[in-house]
């Protein structure tokens, strides 16, 4: 967590960021100094992203460099059927556990009979059944994609994963407040467009200048934030996360369903405190513990 403090020297006060964490039985301290004056509120948000992103490169940087590395080796190491056979798994599980977490009943085995023998489960949802194949086949359009993250990539996929279960909100931003079931967060009401035409933007401006999962990382939180269609979010945020990390040569990231609760407990703590390192934080100590075997 990120917190304002003050300290007092000699009589005049003076206003630091800081972060602290556990590492190995301590208790290190990150700050930035803001002067005797804290800065507007405008000002302030400016800092502390960068602030954030110095934590990120202090904390977690060496080792996603490191994780990078070593999997490139490895899947560059393969045969081309095994490297195709490889990311095809990982589309099964992702499918898996992304549709779950948004309340598929299907299980693992469920979805790799779908869309590896188009074998269809008995007693389980249509709709359940045909969103794992949309899905997948959007992932498949991914991991084959040179396309640029915009306006049209978002509507597009997202039309291509509910065309078929949900073509009323298929591909269409909200003009309506919505509600996350079991959060206090409510996302923006109004000016939608505007906040994904500004989160497109810093995309761009700093898609070479971010570390790439560091940027995968906030476009994913910041994209469910804005919470643009009326459902369908939090797949599409997913999926927009691990196109950056793929596109980008770094392992991709199955956030499993065994973990969605804390998972769910990141995004809103991160909102309701309007501090983007309560996710950050959950969001890098997962995913180097995802790829631990590459360090």
């Amino acid at each position: 967590m990120v917190k304002v403090i003050s300290r007092i020297v000699k009589g005049k006060k003076y206003h630091y960021l800081s972060h602290s964490y556990r590492e190995g039985g301590k208790v290190p301290h990150i700050e930035k100094y803001l002067g005797n004056q804290l800065p507007s509120l405008e000002e302030l948000a400016f800092i502390k992203d960068d602030f954030n992103y110095e934590i990120f490169q202090k904390r977690w940087e060496s080792n996603i460099e490191q994780i990078k590395e070593n999997f490139r080796k490895e899947f560059e190491s393969m045969p081309k059927p095994i490297q195709v056979k490889d990311l095809r798994n990982f589309g099964v599980s992702f499918t898996h556990n992304t549709n779950r977490i948004e309340g598929s009943s299907l299980t693992l085995k469920d979805v790799a009979l779908i869309v590896e023998d188009n074998i269809t489960p008995k007693n389980k949802p249509a709709n359940d059944i045909i969103e794992a194949k949309s899905h997948m086949s959007v992932y498949e359009l991914m991991i084959n994609s040179d396309r640029q993250v915009d306006w049209e990539l978002l509507l597009d996929w997202h039309e291509k994963i509910f065309e078929l279960t949900k073509p009323e909100i298929a591909g269409i931003i909200r003009r309506y407040p919505v509600q996350i079931s079991r959060s206090k967060f409510v996302p923006p009401m109004a000016g939608i467009e505007e906040l994904l035409d500004d989160l497109l933007k810093w995309y761009k401006e700093n898609k070479n200048k971010l570390n790439p999962v560091y940027l995968a990382c906030l476009m994913h939180f910041r994209f469910v934030s804005i919470h643009p269609f009326g459902d369908g979010n939090g797949r599409m945020c997913r999926i927009l996360m691990n196109y950056i990390l793929y596109k980008n040569k770094y392992p991709m990231f199955d956030i499993e369903y065994k973990v969605r609760q804390s998972y769910y407990n990141a995004l809103e703590n991160a909102n309701l405190k309007e501090d983007e390192m309560l996710f950050i934080h959950w969001f890098f100590s997962r995913y180097v513990k995802a790829n631990n075997k590459y360090l």
